[in-house]
């Protein structure tokens, strides 16, 4: 069993962080994944770490990037896209992360550099004339023994095809520059998986790892581990109440953690840590509603409780809508599964309860 080694003074009141992990040694119950990223990485292949919101993806990419980097004379860069949408918009955040010394080669494609308002990197514009895919090209030509960190890369939607195009040219030309997708099965993702003969990463697909939930077991012992560090005293009976309540997400599970740490209070760190779980899933929800029928919310509601393909389907909405829609589910956001009986549900327990409490009309209805 995977467990914490927590060696440094003052480091055991950091057993459960929000933070994501960047040393392996701090990461639980993911040693096989670790290894698995690593030799990917010696093997100079690119990879994709998939899976759903607060699994722990970024932790994996970021561990998984150090050992390999600390035993190769590596450095990583890490670049977060969750709220970037088009490939310009990637482009300036990318470059924002890179050394001075690469932004000096590339000041024919830049306009402004200005200190980033978020304290990491620099906030980067391109000019007007210049060509996005061009610019990160150059960009990528100069970066030497580098594993860069490409974080919720799945959020690019708009100029995928010229992304595809300046990685399929990296990847050839550049050998010491080694990428780490992070995301769901979606967008960039997809398409990397999907090339074909015409497209320019063909045959060169990033080597996948796929995040699941941990197990129950693996749940209750990363929690055992961190109060019996901390000193906080349990019952067997609270353990199992947070995994049947807040799933086996080792997002969840921390701010769990991190509340009981400090409240000391296993009721009151389980009401709040749900009630951030479950608005953060309703947030998602209704994200992935925006632009649907009422129909595809009927369906989002009828899942908290389990039905089949037919029972979906009277609803009223299309078959090709609802096949959409659980590839969206099922594939991308890894929260719905179907069991032997042909029944469709939220797997986990916390978008579960998310979909109860839904509006049956929705935000635009309600003003």
């Amino acid at each position: 069993m995977s467990r914490l080694h927590l060696g440094k003074k003052g480091e055991k009141a950091h057993f459960f962080d929000q933070r994501p992990r960047k040393d392996a040694s701090n990461l639980f119950g993911r040693d096989e994944e670790i290894e698995k990223l690593s030799r990917a990485l010696e093997s100079r292949s690119w990879v994709a770490v998939l899976g759903p919101r607060m699994v722990g993806k970024t932790s994996l990419a970021w561990a998984g990037a150090n050992v390999f980097a600390g035993k190769n004379g590596y450095r990583v860069v890490f670049v977060d896209l969750r709220d970037t949408d088009t490939f310009r918009g990637a482009t300036e955040k990318i470059l924002g992360r890179l050394p001075k010394s690469t932004l000096d080669k590339l000041s024919k494609h830049i306009s402004e550099v200005s200190a980033s308002a978020l304290g990491a990197g620099v906030a980067v514009k391109l000019k007007e004339s210049t060509s996005a895919r061009q610019a990160l090209v150059d960009a990528f030509s100069t970066l030497k023994d580098t594993v860069l960190i490409l974080d919720e890369v799945q959020n690019i939607q708009q100029g995928v095809p010229h992304f595809l195009k300046a990685l399929g040219s990296i990847f050839n030309e550049n050998d010491s520059l080694l990428i780490i997708f992070t995301g769901s099965y979606a967008g960039v993702v997809r398409k990397l998986f999907e090339s074909t003969h015409e497209d320019p990463l063909f045959g060169r697909i990033p080597i996948e790892i796929r995040l699941s939930p941990w197990s129950e077991d693996v749940a209750e012992n990363f929690l055992e581990t961190g109060f019996e560090r901390l000193g906080i005293g349990y019952t067997r009976g609270e353990l199992r109440e947070v995994i049947r309540r807040l799933g086996t997400l080792p997002g969840w599970l921390n701010l769990y953690g991190v509340r009981r740490y400090i409240e000391r209070d296993h009721e009151r760190a389980l009401r709040t840590a749900m009630g951030v779980a479950v608005r953060e899933a309703q947030k998602e929800l209704e994200h992935l509603l925006e632009g649907r029928t009422p129909k595809a919310r009927a369906v989002i509601k009828l899942l908290a409780f389990g039905a089949t393909w037919g029972e979906l389907l009277e609803t009223g909405i299309t078959k090709g809508a609802l096949s959409h829609l659980l590839t969206i589910l099922i594939d991308e956001l890894f929260i719905v599964d179907k069991d032997e009986s042909g029944v469709y549900y939220f797997s986990d327990p916390v978008y579960r309860k998310a979909a109860m409490g839904l509006s049956i009309l929705g935000k635009d209805a309600q003003r």
